[in-house]
């Protein structure tokens, strides 16, 4: 009498294997790519704080134009953003820029929604 076995066969479990090393590889790569999902992920987040940072300066600016019924001066910006510990700012190329407390951005006052 012969008898059936049910099971997988080398050659099956090869062919297995070697499918899943050839996607492995292509997600790894994709992963790593110079426009993969990682490094997008950083530049979001990135473009994300600074423009947190842009809104809460310029929602001081709106409280600013209720409390006082008129757009502050420029100093008057530069002070609210120093009182407010956003950073400091500085004069390049004939324009105030802001540079936030940890170095990481830099914001230029015509990019403020509202100022001038």
């Amino acid at each position: 009498m012969k008898r059936k076995e049910n099971g997988i066969t080398i050659v099956a479990l090869a062919i297995t294997v070697i499918v899943l090393l050839i996607l492995s590889g292509v997600s790894l790569s994709m992963i790593k790519d110079k426009r993969g999902p990682i490094k997008e992920t950083y530049e979001t987040t990135d473009a994300a704080q600074r423009e947190s940072i842009l809104e809460k300066i310029e929602a001081d600016l709106y409280s600013e134009k209720v409390k006082t019924g008129k757009t502050p001066t420029e100093q008057e910006l530069i002070k609210l953003i120093e009182e407010k510990d956003y950073g400091t700012v500085s004069e390049e190329n004939g324009e105030h820029i802001l540079t936030t407390k940890d170095g990481e951005y830099k914001i230029a006052f015509s990019e403020i929604i509202g100022w001038k």
